[in-house]
């Protein structure tokens, strides 16, 4: 992965974007009978949460090496960016399945890189094989609420260290996986940490 020089205010942005955003529901089959979410599934649900937040991305496809994918950016109206590059084989040498690859590439590339819960199992005809999943992390039912995540953002003030610190002191991969009952410590204790560091 690279990215711009600083990345704190895309990094507090995203992090409420992806407060904002819910699963993509697999409504299309594959050829190996397996369900998976469209491409546009993926950007119909995140894009009105990344322009509300200054965010939109662009992706690259690319051919090297008898391997198909595309580079993946994410930006913010600051200028701040990151990117990354993620590719395939096809399964033949021919068009359709180069644009299966393609297409492949960028619902997986652009699902990883926004963090975007999905349970798609599919690889929708770019992979020769099936291999089942990881189920990414779903926002638990009492989490904390969105303006919440806002107020510790906001707390947390692009500090990353602190911020990687308490998701792993409380076993969670984005901040809105707290619970409710979990906000006030957390929101008392960032206040002390940074109290002290002054």
């Amino acid at each position: 992965m690279q990215t711009s020089n600083e990345i704190n205010e895309l990094a507090a942005a995203l992090s409420i974007a992806q407060g904002e955003f819910v699963s993509v529901l697999k409504k299309s089959k594959g050829v190996h009978n397996s369900s998976y979410a469209e491409l546009s599934e993926y950007i119909d649900m995140a894009r009105p949460h990344l322009a509300a937040n200054g965010l939109s991305f662009s992706q690259f496809p690319y051919n090297e090496d008898s391997r198909v994918g595309v580079i993946t950016r994410i930006m913010h109206k600051s200028g701040q960016w990151m990117e990354h590059q993620f590719s395939v084989p096809p399964a033949k040498n021919d068009a359709h399945q180069y644009g299966s690859a393609i297409t492949y590439c960028r619902r997986y590339s652009l699902g990883a890189i926004l963090g975007i819960p999905s349970d798609d199992d599919d690889g929708n005809g770019a992979m020769s094989f099936s291999a089942p999943q990881a189920k990414a992390p779903q926002k638990p039912v009492d989490a904390i609420t969105g303006d919440q995540v806002k107020a510790l953002v906001n707390l947390l003030a692009g500090d990353e260290k602190l911020k990687a610190q308490l998701m792993d002191a409380y076993g969670i991969a984005q901040l809105e996986h707290l619970q409710s009952n979990q906000f006030r410590p957390v929101y008392d204790k960032i206040n002390q940490l940074k109290g002290v560091k002054k």
